[in-house]
Parts: structure tokens; sequence; C-alpha cells
């Protein structure tokens, strides 16, 4: 009969923990989580009362940002939206702002939370990833409620390079070059007096350059304007 021990148990332990380390390490050099680098392949599957929410779920988290003070701006796809068609795009379900730790950091958690709770917003933080994803707290008019994520960046002084934060990446290699799912840029996009563009009804913070952003969290396809299926980005 094989014998239980705790020997056995430790080592089976070790074996399964290094083996998830080492395939979550290749994913996080050689893939990317956040979608950035891939091609656009959805179709436009959400409806416009469904965008119609986004959007205004968006310029409420804007404002209280803009309350306390925060540099916020457009990135990821809310960034493509603005550029294409100064619109959200139909085939997102999510808006992003772009957040700077440095300024967050300033700000006691507790109250930074509870603002968004007073403003009937329901908020979460995802350490793993170092994103606030948001959620309107009344009954939205469609199915599914839009939500809006703060990703957010940390300022590499020596790289002078922004990058993600979120524990997952602390476990890799810290220079941009090695660590792709960093999604490094340089602090230069952020520094001088930041445009505005519309977006939807609004107008938001866009880094300098507009799509230079792009061109680091999706460097194997920014250029492209891929056309979707069953869409009219009018």
């Amino acid at each position: 009969m094989y014998r239980f021990s705790l020997y056995r148990l430790v080592v089976v332990l070790c074996v399964i923990t290094i083996s998830y380390t080492t395939v979550r390490w290749w994913q996080l050099m050689f893939g990317n989580d956040s979608g950035s680098g891939q091609p656009f392949q959805h179709t436009c599957n959400m409806t416009e009362p469904y965008r119609h929410e986004l959007e205004r779920l968006f310029e409420r988290v804007h404002r209280l940002l803009a309350q306390h003070g925060l540099t916020h701006f457009l990135c990821y796809g809310t960034l493509w939206g603005q550029i294409r068609m100064a619109r959200m795009l139909p085939w997102r379900e999510k808006a992003e702002f772009c957040v700077l730790n440095d300024e967050l950091m300033r700000h006691e958690e507790a109250r930074f939370i509870r603002s968004f709770l007073a403003n009937q917003m329901e908020i979460r933080y995802i350490h793993s990833e170092g994103i606030y994803r948001i959620f309107a707290n009344e009954p939205a008019s469609v199915t599914l409620p839009p939500f809006v994520e703060l990703i957010v960046f940390q300022l590499d002084e020596t790289q002078r390079m922004y990058k993600r934060v979120g524990w997952k990446r602390r476990i890799l290699p810290p220079h941009c070059d090695w660590t792709p799912s960093l999604d490094c840029f340089p602090m230069n996009l952020l520094q001088g007096s930041l445009p505005s563009r519309p977006l939807g009804p609004s107008s938001y913070i866009v880094p300098m350059g507009g799509i230079e952003l792009q061109k680091y969290h999706y460097p194997d396809n920014w250029w492209k304007d891929v056309k979707e299926r069953n869409c009219n980005l009018n």
C-alpha cells in the first residue's frame, strides 16, 4: 500500500507551485492578458443602448477622478475608439482610463473607495492585474451592465518608462524590453499640457501624440485598420 507522508505532500505541492509559476511566467513573457498586440476579432455585438450606458458611466468616473485631482487619460481600446471614430467602439463591453500609482498613493484608499460608493458606483481592486473595476450601482437599461477599468501605471525613473503594476508582474524581470506584459511606454508621453479629444458626448485627456501610446501597447498591429464584420463605424 502506498503510504501517505508529509514529505511526499510537500514535494507534490512544491512541484505544482513551480509548474504553475513557470506556466504563468511564460504566458506573461510571451502572451498578453490585457489584449494589447492582438488584432480586433469581434463583431459589433454591443447595442446602442449599451454604448450609451458605457459612455454615461465613463463620464461619471471621469468627474470623480477630476474631483480627486488624479491624472487619467484614454488608453487601450478606449483610445482606439477616440482615434477611429471619436466614440466607444461598438464591440467593446468596457472602457479604460489609465492612472498613475504615485498619485493614487497620496490618497487614503478607504476614502477613495467611499467616494465611489457615495456616488452610486461599485469599485473593486484586482491585485494581480493592478486594475480598479467600476460598475454603476443603479439598475441599468441593458441586460449586462457595462464597466470601467482604471489601469494603474508606475513610473520607473531609471528606465524613464511607465509600466503596469500588479503582483503577478513583480515576479518577472522588471526591464521593459524583457517583459512585454509590463506594457511600458515612455514618460515623455505624459509630459507637458496633455490635450483633450472628443469621445462620445464629452472630451477627455489623451497622451501626447495620441496614437503614439498605441505603438507601445499594440506593437504588432497598431498601424492596421481592420474592418469589422457587421459594423458601421460612423
